[in-house]
C-alpha cells in the first residue's frame, strides 16, 4: 500500500489553496495512506540573515521526519517529470522503498542544504516557480494524477 506523507514548513493560509488541498486529500484516500505534517516558520527578524532562516527550518524539518523513509526533497534543481513518468516513479519508489515516501516542501525560501543533502531524490514541479503553498497544492494533484494513471481510471485523459 502506498504511504505518503507531505512534510512543510508554515501553515496554509491562502482559502482556495487549502480548499484544494482538501478535495485532493480526500481523492487520495482510496490509493493509499496520506498524512500531511508541518513545522513552524522561522519569522525573520532583524539580524536573522535567509540562510539561518532556512537552517531553523531544515532542521525542525529533519527532526519531524519519520523513520524510516524515503525523502523526496521538491526544489527548482530537481528532476523532472510529465505526468506518465512521475506515475511510473512514484510505481517504482512504492516497490523499492518498504517506508513511506516523504515529499518536503520548504518553507518561501526554500529547503536548507542539510535537509537537500539528506534527500535520497530531489523533484521540480516544474521549471516555472511556485509559492511554496501552491506547491502544496499542485503536488497533491499530481500524486491523484498519478494514483488514477496507476489505476487505469480515466481522470487523466
Amino acid at each position: 500500500m502506498l504511504q505518503i506523507v507531505i512534510l512543510m514548513v508554515g501553515k496554509t493560509r491562502t482559502g482556495f489553496i487549502q480548499a484544494g488541498m482538501d478535495l485532493y486529500t480526500k481523492r487520495l484516500v482510496p490509493y493509499g495512506k496520506l498524512s500531511l505534517l508541518s513545522v513552524p516558520e522561522e519569522k525573520p527578524r532583524p539580524g536573522l540573515t535567509p540562510e539561518q532562516i532556512k537552517e531553523r527550518e531544515g532542521m525542525r524539518l529533519l527532526a519531524r521526519l519519520p523513520k524510516p523513509a524515503r525523502i523526496i526533497a521538491l526544489e527548482a534543481s530537481g528532476q523532472e517529470f510529465n505526468s506518465q513518468e512521475f506515475a511510473q516513479w512514484l510505481s517504482q519508489m512504492e516497490y523499492e522503498a518498504h517506508s513511506p515516501l516523504i515529499f518536503v516542501i520548504g518553507g518561501h525560501l526554500g529547503l536548507s542544504n542539510a535537509l537537500v543533502a539528506a534527500a535520497n531524490h530531489r523533484l521540480a514541479l516544474s521549471r516555472f516557480t511556485f509559492t511554496h503553498e501552491l506547491s502544496r497544492l499542485i503536488l497533491l494533484e499530481q500524486l491523484y494524477r498519478a494514483c488514477t494513471i496507476r489505476a487505469g481510471h480515466p481522470y487523466h485523459y
